[in-house]
């Protein structure tokens, strides 16, 4: 069988920086990049630049925010998100002297210098907004709202395009802790554990559009967890919520050992030695492969005056992995339809 079939099951263990351990970071630092005053400097003068331009965001280009220097900085994030353990935290941005809008400027600038923007929903927004919108609990089972504007706890899980990005403006009074785990060292325990279960995971889950499909689509639709195309093995693990909802919207049922193989992806997940967590600061931005690693959060509690935002970004870097279109839903972006 061709290694770039979708039928294809890797039977040997993942190998590579891409299988951590939570013992193989001792303290943030092991994936933190401090920004310094000139790096700083460097971006403000590029928001000069971008902001004479006069054009919305989604019409600026690299060119328009020059980082002759920070510019090698990010490159190394970008070869370790796409070579390396799978993600990055870039610290020291001072949001709290920025606007909202600067903030945004500045941060579609080094999303530029990441990757391609994507849209991330039905709106087409390239950047959304993660934070309380007061739409409802994500558990419940008559809810059509999105995870990211929601307070509720989220399991592990990805995103649709190769990377997120998460900007801290304000962090939660309460909670809002960020959880990741390797989903290579999640595969390679089940490759040692529970093998039998693996096709599975490569059949994949059917999950509920939550009312963003267009008139003529059907309101769910089926993406694998994890794929084996060229020599690479990816995953994508989509909200757990949206496999229980998809349930009533395709007439498709979950069966017991489905069931049991979700429930087994997060709780090796949330093993002690697999699992590390962190909780942005103001200024941070959290970058993540989907290929490689799958994260989730703590419920948070707003305070009065302090409520948690975050901006997102989903981006394909120039280096990504190549493997067919219909492994990853979305990938390139969700079509406008609303």
């Amino acid at each position: 069988m061709p290694p770039n079939s979708h039928h294809f099951i890797l039977t040997e263990p993942v190998t590579g920086p891409g299988v951590w351990q939570a013992s193989d970071f001792t303290d943030s630092s092991s994936w933190t990049e401090v920004l310094d005053e000139r790096e700083i400097a460097e971006l403000e003068s590029a928001l000069g630049t971008a902001k004479e331009r006069g054009e919305p965001l989604g019409n600026l280009s690299v060119d328009d925010f020059p980082l002759p220097t920070l510019s090698r900085r990010l490159e190394a994030i970008v070869d370790e998100l796409e070579f390396g353990r799978g993600f990055s935290v870039l610290r020291g941005l001072p949001v709290d002297k920025w606007s909202v809008e600067d903030a945004k400027v500045i941060y579609w600038g080094i999303g530029l210098h990441l990757g391609v923007p994507v849209s991330q929903n039905a709106a087409g927004d390239l950047m959304a907004h993660v934070k309380d919108h007061s739409e409802g609990d994500l558990d419940d089972p008559n809810t059509v709202t999105r995870a990211y504007r929601t307070r509720s706890a989220l399991p592990f899980h990805t995103d649709s395009a190769d990377i997120v990005g998460l900007l801290c403006l304000r962090n939660a009074g309460h909670g809002g802790v960020s959880t990741l785990a390797s989903s290579m060292t999640i595969y390679n325990y089940l490759l040692a554990h529970h093998r039998e279960l693996l096709g599975i995971y490569y059949r994949g889950f059917v999950y509920d559009r939550r009312a963003e499909e267009a008139t003529d689509e059907v309101p769910y639709y089926r993406n694998a967890v994890y794929g084996y195309f060229n020599d690479q093995l990816s995953c994508r693990f989509y909200m757990a919520q949206y496999i229980e909802s998809a349930t009533a919207r395709s007439g498709i049922p979950l069966s017991d050992i489905e069931r049991y193989a979700l429930r087994l992806f997060q709780e090796i997940g949330a093993m002690d030695e697999h699992q590390i967590s962190m909780k942005l600061q103001p200024g941070d931005i959290q970058l993540l492969n989907n290929n490689l690693v799958v994260h989730g959060r703590t419920a948070f509690e707003d305070q009065p005056g302090r409520h948690r935002d975050l901006l997102r970004l989903w981006l394909n870097t120039r280096k990504a992995r190549e493997y067919p279109a219909d492994f990853a839903a979305f990938r390139f972006g969700m079509p406008k339809t609303h």
